[in-house]
Protein backbone atom coordinates (compact mmCIF):
# COMPACT_ATOMS: atom_id res chain seq x y z
CA UNK A 1 0.00 0.00 0.00
CA UNK A 2 3.44 2.75 0.79
CA UNK A 3 4.49 1.46 -2.38
CA UNK A 4 1.23 2.43 -4.35
CA UNK A 5 0.76 5.98 -2.28
CA UNK A 6 4.50 6.46 -3.33
CA UNK A 7 3.86 6.02 -7.08
CA UNK A 8 0.68 8.39 -6.73
CA UNK A 9 3.01 10.97 -5.28
CA UNK A 10 5.62 10.75 -7.97
CA UNK A 11 2.54 11.34 -10.30
CA UNK A 12 1.62 14.18 -8.75
CA UNK A 13 5.62 15.50 -8.58
CA UNK A 14 6.40 15.09 -12.27
CA UNK A 15 2.98 17.11 -12.98
CA UNK A 16 4.49 19.87 -10.67
CA UNK A 17 7.69 19.22 -12.61
CA UNK A 18 6.17 19.67 -15.63
CA UNK A 19 5.88 23.03 -14.70
CA UNK A 20 8.30 23.95 -12.83
CA UNK A 21 10.50 24.35 -15.76
CA UNK A 22 8.95 27.00 -17.17
CA UNK A 23 9.46 28.87 -13.68
CA UNK A 24 12.98 27.88 -13.16
CA UNK A 25 12.95 25.35 -9.94
CA UNK A 26 14.16 22.13 -11.66
CA UNK A 27 16.30 21.48 -8.76
CA UNK A 28 13.49 22.20 -6.46
CA UNK A 29 11.24 19.38 -7.49
CA UNK A 30 13.86 17.13 -8.34
CA UNK A 31 14.73 17.41 -4.73
CA UNK A 32 11.18 17.25 -3.81
CA UNK A 33 10.42 14.55 -5.37
CA UNK A 34 13.51 12.26 -4.18
CA UNK A 35 12.43 13.18 -0.51
CA UNK A 36 8.99 12.93 -0.53
CA UNK A 37 9.19 9.11 -2.06
CA UNK A 38 12.26 8.55 0.88
CA UNK A 39 9.13 9.60 3.33
CA UNK A 40 6.67 7.54 2.32
CA UNK A 41 8.65 4.24 1.30
CA UNK A 42 11.19 4.23 4.30
CA UNK A 43 9.61 6.89 6.65
CA UNK A 44 7.14 6.15 9.13
CA UNK A 45 3.45 5.69 8.01
CA UNK A 46 0.41 8.35 9.02
CA UNK A 47 -1.05 11.55 8.20
CA UNK A 48 1.37 13.49 11.21
CA UNK A 49 4.37 15.34 11.30
CA UNK A 50 7.16 12.92 11.53
CA UNK A 51 8.63 16.08 13.90
CA UNK A 52 5.30 16.11 16.12
CA UNK A 53 4.99 13.26 19.20
CA UNK A 54 1.09 13.50 18.81
CA UNK A 55 -0.54 10.30 17.59
CA UNK A 56 -2.00 9.78 13.98
CA UNK A 57 -5.89 10.42 14.55
CA UNK A 58 -7.19 8.20 11.32
CA UNK A 59 -10.32 10.36 11.93
CA UNK A 60 -8.78 13.87 11.82
CA UNK A 61 -7.16 14.66 7.99
CA UNK A 62 -3.62 16.37 8.62
CA UNK A 63 -4.78 19.60 6.95
CA UNK A 64 -7.24 19.58 9.72
CA UNK A 65 -5.19 19.20 12.74
CA UNK A 66 -3.54 22.05 15.21
CA UNK A 67 -0.58 20.22 16.72
CA UNK A 68 0.58 21.73 19.85
CA UNK A 69 3.08 24.23 20.41
CA UNK A 70 6.37 23.63 22.09
CA UNK A 71 9.51 24.48 23.33
CA UNK A 72 12.42 26.70 22.07
CA UNK A 73 16.02 25.28 21.22
CA UNK A 74 17.26 26.25 25.21
CA UNK A 75 13.94 27.25 26.29
CA UNK A 76 15.77 30.66 26.29
CA UNK A 77 14.50 33.46 28.99
CA UNK A 78 14.83 36.16 26.51
CA UNK A 79 15.09 39.92 26.67
CA UNK A 80 13.04 43.07 26.12
CA UNK A 81 13.65 46.14 23.24
CA UNK A 82 11.71 48.97 25.48
CA UNK A 83 10.89 51.49 22.96
CA UNK A 84 10.52 55.20 23.36
CA UNK A 85 7.13 54.93 21.86
CA UNK A 86 6.44 52.81 25.29
CA UNK A 87 5.85 49.75 23.59
CA UNK A 88 8.56 46.42 24.88
CA UNK A 89 8.98 43.72 22.45
CA UNK A 90 10.26 40.24 23.92
CA UNK A 91 13.29 38.44 21.93
CA UNK A 92 15.64 36.08 22.19
CA UNK A 93 18.91 35.39 20.13
CA UNK A 94 19.53 31.24 19.50
CA UNK A 95 22.45 29.50 17.65
CA UNK A 96 24.66 32.85 18.73
CA UNK A 97 27.99 30.56 18.29
CA UNK A 98 27.09 30.58 14.86
CA UNK A 99 26.82 34.05 14.56
CA UNK A 100 28.47 35.71 11.43
CA UNK A 101 28.67 32.61 9.35
CA UNK A 102 25.97 33.05 7.36
CA UNK A 103 22.61 35.49 6.87
CA UNK A 104 20.90 35.70 10.13
CA UNK A 105 17.39 34.31 9.97
CA UNK A 106 14.48 36.17 11.62
CA UNK A 107 11.41 33.97 12.88
CA UNK A 108 8.15 35.46 12.68
CA UNK A 109 4.65 33.91 14.14
CA UNK A 110 1.15 34.08 13.35
CA UNK A 111 -1.41 36.21 15.07
CA UNK A 112 -2.83 35.79 18.36
CA UNK A 113 0.09 33.41 19.02
CA UNK A 114 3.93 33.60 19.92
CA UNK A 115 7.11 32.25 19.10
CA UNK A 116 6.88 28.88 20.14
CA UNK A 117 5.16 28.70 16.94
CA UNK A 118 7.65 28.12 15.07
CA UNK A 119 9.70 25.64 17.38
CA UNK A 120 9.99 23.05 15.14
CA UNK A 121 11.70 25.67 12.31
CA UNK A 122 14.35 27.10 15.16
CA UNK A 123 15.17 23.87 16.53
CA UNK A 124 15.93 22.95 12.83
CA UNK A 125 18.03 26.32 12.17
CA UNK A 126 19.68 26.60 15.01
CA UNK A 127 22.31 23.66 14.05
CA UNK A 128 23.99 25.99 12.13
CA UNK A 129 22.22 29.07 11.93
CA UNK A 130 21.61 32.42 14.26
CA UNK A 131 18.53 32.86 14.41
CA UNK A 132 16.43 35.41 16.64
CA UNK A 133 12.33 34.75 17.33
CA UNK A 134 10.43 37.60 18.62
CA UNK A 135 6.90 38.05 20.04
CA UNK A 136 4.51 40.68 18.17
CA UNK A 137 3.49 43.24 20.31
CA UNK A 138 0.98 43.08 22.36
CA UNK A 139 1.18 39.19 22.03
CA UNK A 140 3.16 35.91 23.78
CA UNK A 141 5.67 37.43 25.86
CA UNK A 142 5.06 41.14 24.51
CA UNK A 143 3.19 43.23 26.83
CA UNK A 144 0.02 44.70 25.62
CA UNK A 145 0.88 48.16 26.89
CA UNK A 146 2.17 51.44 25.20
CA UNK A 147 -0.68 51.64 21.86
CA UNK A 148 -4.04 50.48 21.29
CA UNK A 149 -4.81 49.23 17.66
CA UNK A 150 -2.87 46.96 15.66
CA UNK A 151 -1.43 47.48 12.82
CA UNK A 152 0.98 45.54 10.40
CA UNK A 153 3.16 48.52 10.04
CA UNK A 154 3.78 49.29 13.17
CA UNK A 155 4.65 45.65 13.30
CA UNK A 156 7.15 45.83 10.83
CA UNK A 157 8.69 48.92 12.53
CA UNK A 158 9.21 47.24 15.82
CA UNK A 159 10.99 44.26 14.38
CA UNK A 160 13.46 46.92 12.46
CA UNK A 161 13.69 48.74 15.55
CA UNK A 162 14.64 45.12 17.10
CA UNK A 163 17.39 44.60 14.05
CA UNK A 164 18.63 48.02 14.96
CA UNK A 165 18.78 47.28 18.56
CA UNK A 166 21.21 43.60 17.60
CA UNK A 167 23.00 45.22 15.20
CA UNK A 168 21.91 42.88 12.02
CA UNK A 169 21.65 45.15 9.25
CA UNK A 170 19.97 42.26 7.13
CA UNK A 171 18.14 39.18 8.27
CA UNK A 172 16.42 36.71 6.02
CA UNK A 173 12.79 35.86 7.12
CA UNK A 174 10.68 33.08 7.69
CA UNK A 175 7.24 33.94 8.38
CA UNK A 176 4.14 32.09 9.01
CA UNK A 177 0.66 33.85 8.46
CA UNK A 178 0.61 37.36 10.26
CA UNK A 179 4.48 36.95 10.55
CA UNK A 180 5.07 36.17 6.58
CA UNK A 181 2.92 39.08 6.35
CA UNK A 182 5.07 40.88 8.36
CA UNK A 183 8.09 39.80 6.55
CA UNK A 184 6.17 41.21 3.04
CA UNK A 185 6.08 44.39 4.74
CA UNK A 186 9.60 44.61 5.84
CA UNK A 187 10.37 43.87 2.48
CA UNK A 188 8.57 46.25 0.67
CA UNK A 189 9.14 49.57 2.98
CA UNK A 190 12.87 48.33 4.33
CA UNK A 191 13.92 46.99 0.99
CA UNK A 192 18.01 47.21 2.35
CA UNK A 193 17.33 45.30 5.20
CA UNK A 194 15.88 41.80 4.19
CA UNK A 195 17.66 39.55 2.68
CA UNK A 196 14.83 37.17 1.59
CA UNK A 197 11.28 35.90 2.54
CA UNK A 198 10.15 32.69 2.80
CA UNK A 199 6.32 33.60 3.24
CA UNK A 200 3.79 30.93 4.32
CA UNK A 201 0.15 31.22 4.83
CA UNK A 202 0.16 35.21 3.95
CA UNK A 203 -2.26 37.22 2.08
CA UNK A 204 -2.05 40.28 0.40
CA UNK A 205 -5.89 41.68 0.84
CA UNK A 206 -8.34 41.20 4.08
CA UNK A 207 -11.10 40.45 1.59
CA UNK A 208 -10.12 37.73 -0.01
CA UNK A 209 -12.17 38.06 -2.79
CA UNK A 210 -9.73 40.97 -3.63
CA UNK A 211 -7.87 40.49 -6.15
CA UNK A 212 -11.41 39.55 -8.66
CA UNK A 213 -12.54 36.15 -9.33
CA UNK A 214 -12.18 36.28 -13.04
CA UNK A 215 -7.86 37.76 -12.55
CA UNK A 216 -7.04 34.90 -9.64
CA UNK A 217 -10.45 32.83 -8.50
CA UNK A 218 -10.59 31.77 -4.64
CA UNK A 219 -10.02 28.87 -4.02
CA UNK A 220 -10.60 26.89 -0.73
CA UNK A 221 -10.67 23.64 -0.67
CA UNK A 222 -13.13 21.25 0.48
CA UNK A 223 -14.82 24.45 1.78
CA UNK A 224 -12.93 24.34 4.82
CA UNK A 225 -13.24 27.71 5.55
CA UNK A 226 -16.68 27.29 6.84
CA UNK A 227 -15.67 25.12 9.68
CA UNK A 228 -12.49 26.77 10.21
CA UNK A 229 -13.99 28.28 13.72
CA UNK A 230 -14.71 25.00 15.19
CA UNK A 231 -11.86 23.27 14.47
CA UNK A 232 -8.55 22.72 16.81
CA UNK A 233 -6.90 25.86 15.53
CA UNK A 234 -5.72 27.83 18.48
CA UNK A 235 -2.63 29.55 17.65
CA UNK A 236 -2.33 30.71 21.17
CA UNK A 237 -2.41 27.40 22.93
CA UNK A 238 -5.03 26.30 25.27
CA UNK A 239 -5.65 27.88 28.85
CA UNK A 240 -3.49 26.68 31.55
CA UNK A 241 -1.08 25.03 28.67
CA UNK A 242 2.66 26.85 28.87
CA UNK A 243 2.22 28.64 26.32
CA UNK A 244 -1.04 30.32 26.14
CA UNK A 245 -1.35 33.93 26.10
CA UNK A 246 -2.43 34.23 30.53
CA UNK A 247 0.84 31.86 31.09
CA UNK A 248 3.58 33.76 28.87
CA UNK A 249 2.00 37.85 28.71
CA UNK A 250 3.16 40.21 31.20
CA UNK A 251 -0.16 41.59 31.15
CA UNK A 252 -2.41 38.44 31.35
CA UNK A 253 -5.91 40.40 32.12
CA UNK A 254 -5.20 42.33 28.00
CA UNK A 255 -5.85 38.72 26.50
CA UNK A 256 -9.27 39.50 25.22
CA UNK A 257 -8.08 43.33 24.33
CA UNK A 258 -5.37 42.06 22.89
CA UNK A 259 -7.23 39.48 20.47
CA UNK A 260 -9.58 41.53 19.64
CA UNK A 261 -7.32 44.37 18.32
CA UNK A 262 -5.93 41.20 16.15
CA UNK A 263 -9.20 40.47 15.12
CA UNK A 264 -9.84 43.92 14.60
CA UNK A 265 -6.73 44.29 12.23
CA UNK A 266 -7.68 40.97 10.52
CA UNK A 267 -10.56 42.62 9.11
CA UNK A 268 -9.33 46.02 7.64
CA UNK A 269 -5.77 44.94 6.56
CA UNK A 270 -4.08 44.46 4.88
CA UNK A 271 -4.62 46.00 1.48
CA UNK A 272 -1.88 45.70 -1.02
CA UNK A 273 -2.17 45.50 -4.50
CA UNK A 274 0.20 45.09 -7.50
CA UNK A 275 1.99 48.03 -6.64
CA UNK A 276 3.00 47.32 -3.48
CA UNK A 277 4.40 43.99 -4.49
CA UNK A 278 6.40 45.70 -7.58
CA UNK A 279 8.25 47.36 -4.67
CA UNK A 280 10.04 44.18 -3.33
CA UNK A 281 13.71 43.73 -4.09
CA UNK A 282 14.50 41.11 -2.71
CA UNK A 283 14.35 37.23 -3.62
CA UNK A 284 10.67 35.78 -2.27
CA UNK A 285 9.06 32.78 -2.23
CA UNK A 286 5.36 32.55 -1.50
CA UNK A 287 4.32 29.29 -0.14
CA UNK A 288 1.09 27.63 1.13
CA UNK A 289 -0.96 24.77 2.52
CA UNK A 290 -2.95 23.52 -0.55
CA UNK A 291 -5.97 22.85 1.64
CA UNK A 292 -5.27 26.40 3.63
CA UNK A 293 -8.57 26.88 5.66
CA UNK A 294 -7.84 30.24 6.08
CA UNK A 295 -6.13 31.65 2.62
CA UNK A 296 -7.46 31.54 -0.39
CA UNK A 297 -5.39 30.07 -3.24
CA UNK A 298 -6.01 33.55 -5.10
CA UNK A 299 -3.89 35.46 -2.88
CA UNK A 300 -1.43 33.00 -2.80
CA UNK A 301 -1.35 32.98 -6.75
CA UNK A 302 -1.84 36.84 -6.94
CA UNK A 303 1.13 37.81 -4.72
CA UNK A 304 3.12 35.15 -6.26
CA UNK A 305 2.19 37.03 -9.68
CA UNK A 306 3.19 40.59 -8.18
CA UNK A 307 6.35 39.76 -6.89
CA UNK A 308 9.24 39.97 -8.96
CA UNK A 309 10.50 36.64 -9.98
CA UNK A 310 8.80 35.48 -6.65
CA UNK A 311 8.43 31.42 -6.29
CA UNK A 312 5.78 29.73 -5.32
CA UNK A 313 5.40 26.84 -3.41
CA UNK A 314 2.34 24.36 -2.42
CA UNK A 315 2.97 22.07 0.37
CA UNK A 316 0.83 18.83 -0.34
CA UNK A 317 -2.11 17.98 1.97
CA UNK A 318 -1.42 20.65 4.86
CA UNK A 319 -3.79 23.62 6.08
CA UNK A 320 -2.63 27.29 7.18
CA UNK A 321 -0.27 25.51 9.97
CA UNK A 322 1.60 23.47 7.37
CA UNK A 323 4.83 24.44 9.12
CA UNK A 324 3.63 22.01 11.49
CA UNK A 325 1.34 19.88 10.21
CA UNK A 326 4.35 18.55 8.24
CA UNK A 327 7.43 20.18 9.50
CA UNK A 328 9.67 17.48 7.97
CA UNK A 329 8.58 18.66 4.30
CA UNK A 330 8.40 22.25 5.54
CA UNK A 331 12.08 22.75 7.38
CA UNK A 332 13.14 21.14 4.28
CA UNK A 333 11.88 23.53 2.15
CA UNK A 334 13.11 26.26 4.19
CA UNK A 335 16.19 25.49 4.28
CA UNK A 336 16.34 24.90 0.43
CA UNK A 337 15.38 28.33 -0.29
CA UNK A 338 17.94 29.91 2.66
CA UNK A 339 20.74 28.06 1.04
CA UNK A 340 19.72 29.39 -2.76
CA UNK A 341 21.63 31.61 -4.34
CA UNK A 342 20.58 34.48 -6.05
CA UNK A 343 21.51 37.64 -8.23
CA UNK A 344 19.32 39.81 -6.86
CA UNK A 345 16.13 38.38 -7.27
CA UNK A 346 16.85 35.52 -9.79
CA UNK A 347 18.57 32.31 -8.63
CA UNK A 348 21.72 31.15 -9.55
CA UNK A 349 21.95 27.87 -11.24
Amino acid sequence: MRFLYALGLTGLFLFGLYHSLSRGIFDLSISLLAFTLSCNLFGPQGGHSLNSPSAYNPKVPRWRWSPPLGPLPGSPKGSYLKQDNGVSIWYAELGCEHKGKDTPVLLLHGGQGNSNQMHLQAKDLVRDRYVVVTDTRGQGRSPYAGFDDMHYDDIARDTIALLDHLDLPKVAVVGWSDGAITGLNMAMNYTDRIDRVFAHAANAHHNQSTPTHETFPPLRNNNDWASFNVLDIDRAGDPGDPYSYPILSPTPNKEEASNSAVAKMWATEPTWGADAFALIKAPVWIVGGDRDEAISRNQLDAMAAWTPFAGQLLLPQTGHNAHAQDSKLFNFAMRYFLEMNFDEQLPVY
